[in-house]
């Protein structure tokens, strides 16, 4: 018999019990301690009518939607930043090489082990304080590694994410794809929809606009090393539109890459201007040493 325990606990606070704490009124529907209950609430796991709650002893009044999403390799929290990959660092602005397999923000199970949560620790513990200031504008998969760039100032956020959002932002990624392209440079512009709860390619018009320029850098054997730069940020753009051309990212599963340790898709430079005083900032992350050669890789402009 298979006692697994299931991905989501989901049911609506019984009105009989109004004014029960959170972390009792887990305890008593999941039959678990309350010290566990209060450890998957600090841990992020529990959401009250679709919103994260992080109080062990917030009163219910009944009728609220609970939702306790269990994280798979339980309460761990294990995932710290490294320094050492701490890639820019100013006054406004902070650059860092994301690891692969790292989410860079919370995800619904688990608050603590991600870029963005490890990162506020971090700045916690150097200032002594309980709150510093970091902003997110853009997101890597958790499989993708390479830069991402925050903000720590609060008057150069707005800034920042006008950059953003009027593609002001260069972003060059690399990819090792299966098999060799015919063309040398081609530009990718399915648009991105969503259908049976996965993301993928549709005809133009039908989904949200997307578009991608691509250039091969090198052909070797059954592979090559491309170079993509994201016009526009769709959820999986890059992954979708080459594999979409008969060239998936190798190492990725879910989109027909053939399989691997790690998908081969990496982030490896973003140009923007510094919020502050306008000046370009070129900012770049060395390629994995698990990659292939060559690992001192330039995407000419």
């Amino acid at each position: 018999m298979d006692f697994r325990i299931p991905d989501t606990d989901r049911w609506t606070a019984d009105p009989a019990l109004k004014g029960t704490g959170l972390a009792r009124l887990i305890a008593r529907y999941l039959l678990i301690s309350e010290d566990r209950a209060e450890d998957l609430i600090d841990f992020g796991s529990v959401y009250i009518d679709g919103r994260v709650e992080r109080n062990p002893a917030r009163t219910l009044r009944g009728g609220e939607e609970i939702v306790v999403n269990w994280p798979r390799h339980g309460t761990q929290r294990h995932y710290e930043i490294d320094p050492a990959r701490i890639l820019y660092r100013d006054a406004h602005l902070l650059a860092y090489d994301k690891e692969a397999g790292v989410p860079s923000q919370q995800t619904p199970a688990d608050a603590y082990n991600n870029l963005y949560a490890a990162l506020i620790r971090f700045l916690a513990g150097e200032a002594r304080a309980s709150a510093p200031y970091v902003a997110l504008h853009h997101r890597l998969d958790r499989e993708t590694s390479g830069v991402m760039v925050f903000a720590l100032d609060r008057a150069v956020n707005r800034r920042l994410g006008e950059s953003f959002q009027e593609k002001r932002v260069v972003k060059d990624y690399l990819a090792w794809v299966d098999g060799v392209p015919v063309l040398d440079r081609w530009t990718a512009v399915e648009d991105i929809c969503r259908k049976d709860g996965r993301y993928r390619t549709c005809p133009q018009g039908r989904g949200k606009a997307a578009r991608t320029l691509l250039r091969v850098l090198l052909r070797a054997g059954d592979r090559a090393l491309i170079a993509a730069r994201p016009v526009t940020g769709r959820t999986h753009q890059i992954r979708l539109h080459l594999a979409a051309c008969g060239h998936p990212v190798i190492g990725d599963r879910l989109y027909g890459g053939t399989s691997g340790e790690r998908l081969h898709l990496h982030a490896l430079r973003l140009r923007l201007p510094h919020p502050k005083h306008d000046s370009e900032l070129v900012l770049s992350a060395p390629v994995p040493e698990y990659w292939p050669e060559p690992r001192a890789v330039d995407i000419p402009d």
